[in-house]
């Protein structure tokens, strides 16, 4: 797991080396999900869980009456309150999920966790999935991003020429090594089951698209058209 310390050295230079998948994907896969959404400006909440610098927040919290955003980094966090200074809806937490979602309790119309599941321990995932279903509302929804291993052996054939039987052996357990750092990355039936484990029903999943630059590359001349991807799930809490 990356230490708070360690993740408060990204604060300066977030959006180069992080990668905020709202402000990156190509497409607007995440707009039109939030059309879709039965919330309201004058009842919803929304909570998000591993805000980074608010990019989610700018961009949809209108559409909520009030939004608590939640951050272990203290200087990351302190840049997403300078950069959002003028909203009043928004109650800031500087927190790891699991105290952060005991204190928010269950009231998320919407839960946004996007790119945050990449510990390689099971227990702090799990720990992570407990948060996203303890805030979140009966009927309410979950819109979550985590890395695709699919995504990473689709990468290691084109730009490394791995064979496809090779990738697939590769990281059995879905941690990938990431400039020395293992970083869990997750199947699309894997997903499935962990969230009916924690109460949700899926309702839609689709790759959400990133520059080929995030994975430290030029664009192979093999890819064609293929771009690595995130999961992007939308769930419902029964």
């Amino acid at each position: 797991m990356v230490s708070r310390k360690e993740w408060d050295k990204l604060a300066d230079d977030f959006e180069r080396e992080v990668c905020d998948i709202t402000r990156e994907t190509r497409g607007n896969q995440i707009a039109k999900i939030m059309r879709a959404l039965p919330v309201s400006a004058e009842k919803s909440v929304l909570v998000d869980l591993g805000c980074g610098l608010g990019t989610f927040v700018e961009r949809y919290g209108k559409l909520f009456r009030h939004t608590f955003a939640v951050e272990h980094a203290p200087r990351i966090i302190a840049r997403a309150k300078t950069r959002l200074a003028r909203r009043g809806d928004i109650s800031w937490l500087t927190s790891n999920i699991p105290p952060a979602a005991r204190r928010i309790g269950r009231q998320a119309d919407l839960t946004v966790c996007m790119n945050v599941i990449t510990m390689p321990q099971t227990r702090i995932r799990e720990q992570m999935w407990r948060g996203i279903s303890q805030v979140t509302k009966t009927r309410g929804h979950a819109l979550i991003v985590v890395p695709s291993i699919e995504s990473d052996r689709m990468v290691e054939r084109v730009a490394y020429g791995t064979s496809r039987a090779e990738a697939m052996a590769q990281a059995p357990d879905g941690l990938v090594d990431r400039g020395g750092t293992r970083q869990k990355h997750f199947a699309q039936g894997e997903l499935h089951d962990l969230l009916a484990d924690h109460g949700f029903r899926v309702t839609k999943m689709q790759r959400v698209f990133y520059p080929w630059q995030k994975e430290g590359l030029r664009k192979p001349r093999k890819a064609g058209t293929r771009r690595p991807w995130d999961w992007l799930v939308l769930a419902e809490k029964k």
